[in-house]
């Protein structure tokens, strides 16, 4: 039998269980908080048996060759979710021990050098399944398929975040054989901000000769001159499903998730105008574990937008919507507001509402795209402009006139010229002022 010790800072929260026979169970604390670890883990027990095992599933990258690389790069015993844990800097609120010891939360800080991150821009961008370094110096830990690490903001340097130093940012290099993928997502997250929707700070990061995408975490946040993580979890965290699963909730399933955390339907109403979003900026690949929730003292709300990518921008990639509203709309271009309005009947929502959002989602992609495409190139500016058109095109789009809201995210060009400084998006300074 192992034990994974589950910490909130320095308090105690529970234990994972791993039985000989390889079975995981959950046991709380007797004092902990009265947040559950997570919505498939509640306070009172009577989870299913499969969802403490998926819950830490959700938490490591979703390749098994990454985690093989992880393994390697931190020196573990296996590629399990207990030794893969242990230590780490990990996605939400918790952080995990094998050992029972309470965890330090001081030590020195590891300054990232220019050097250092471009080497880990460079190594990702070369070999994506690799995401440490031979030096472990920076040990997270992060779900999905894209190359990735972590970095932490304080008082405008970089350092490399573990267990005690909660990261606060992400950055994704270039994925191989991509192109304008950086780009692509920085536009449709300035697409995204242009249209009202919470988006965290995000942009550019330059180190040396080498260019990634950056987004500030919004599972972390600074209180009292610290950086303090948040408890979060995804959709398919919430569900207490394994990563393999992503692609098998739909629409109606997180609609049932969400009305019985919020009897109001408000949470609903706010869900369905980023899933119109992620349909009309053309990002089909929006499955589960692109939709997450917050968890803290002040109750249960959806958390910011994350990892919208306008897919359709590449033809080779599957264009059919990972979540349909229903099995007659498997693409974008298909959904229609009546689509919308039997979704809303389903779920005793009001119609009116739902589908005046969806259509007036379309409308302001379609109005503000000249405006967030400014000085793009043509190339990039153009086929973007199509995709919009052409994913919305049965949805009525209402546009309305009036610009999006000043973003200095949605002005000027993607490019990587040094010597624009529209260009340089990041540096450490967005969380400054912060001790461990």
């Amino acid at each position: 039998m192992r034990e994974l010790q589950v910490w909130d800072g320095s308090r105690h929260v529970g234990v994972f269980i791993e039985s000989d026979a390889g079975d995981i169970d959950f046991r709380y604390d007797s004092e902990a908080p009265a947040i559950p670890v997570s919505l498939c883990l509640p306070r009172d027990g009577g989870w299913s048996p499969s969802a403490p095992a998926s819950f830490l599933d959700n938490l490591l990258p979703d390749n098994p060759n990454v985690r093989d690389a992880m393994r390697s790069r931190l020196h573990t015993a296996s590629t399990d979710a207990f030794d893969l844990l242990d230590g780490v800097d990990a996605t939400g609120g918790l952080t995990f021990t094998l050992s029972p010891e309470r965890p330090r939360l001081d030590g020195p800080l590891l300054l990232a050098t220019d050097e250092e991150i471009a080497n880990e821009i460079g190594r990702i961008e070369r070999a994506p399944n690799f995401w440490w370094d031979e030096d472990s110096h920076c040990r997270f830990s992060l779900g999905g398929a894209q190359g990735k690490f972590t970095l932490t903001s304080i008082d405008g340097q970089w350092f490399w975040p573990d267990a005690a130093l909660p990261s606060t940012h992400i950055i994704k290099p270039r994925p191989k054989g991509l192109e304008h993928a950086l780009g692509i997502e920085t536009l449709s997250m300035d697409m995204a901000s242009a249209c009202g929707l919470p988006c965290p700070e995000h942009g550019m990061i330059q180190a040396r000769d080498r260019v990634a995408y950056i987004i500030e975490r919004f599972d972390r946040r600074v209180s009292g001159g610290s950086i303090q993580r948040v408890r979060q979890e995804d959709f398919l965290q919430s569900f207490g499903r394994p990563v393999a699963d992503k692609y098998e909730v739909g629409v109606d399933e997180c609609l049932n998730l969400l009305q019985r955390v919020d009897p109001t339907l408000e949470l609903c109403y706010q869900w369905l105008e980023r899933v119109a979003f992620n349909m009309s900026v053309g990002n089909s690949d929006a499955h589960a574990k692109n939709y997450s929730l917050v968890l803290d003292e002040s109750g249960i709300r959806l958390a910011p937008v994350y990892d919208i990518v306008a897919t359709r921008f590449w033809p080779m990639f599957d264009q059919e919507l990972a979540m349909p509203l229903d099995e007659d709309c498997e693409f974008a271009e298909w959904t229609t507001p009546k689509h919308w309005e039997r979704l809303a009947r389903r779920h005793s929502m009001d119609p009116d509402r739902v589908v005046d959002t969806a259509r007036r989602t379309a409308g302001k992609v379609l109005a503000y795209a000249p405006r967030v495409l400014a000085g793009q190139p043509s190339s990039v500016a153009e086929r973007l402009e199509r995709v919009w058109r052409k994913v919305n095109e049965s949805m009525e789009p209402i546009i309305t006139d009036g610009e999006p809201p000043v973003s200095s995210q949605t002005a000027g060009s993607y490019g990587i010229d040094p010597a624009d400084p529209m260009n340089i998006a990041m540096d450490g300074g967005p969380v400054s002022g912060m001790t461990r």
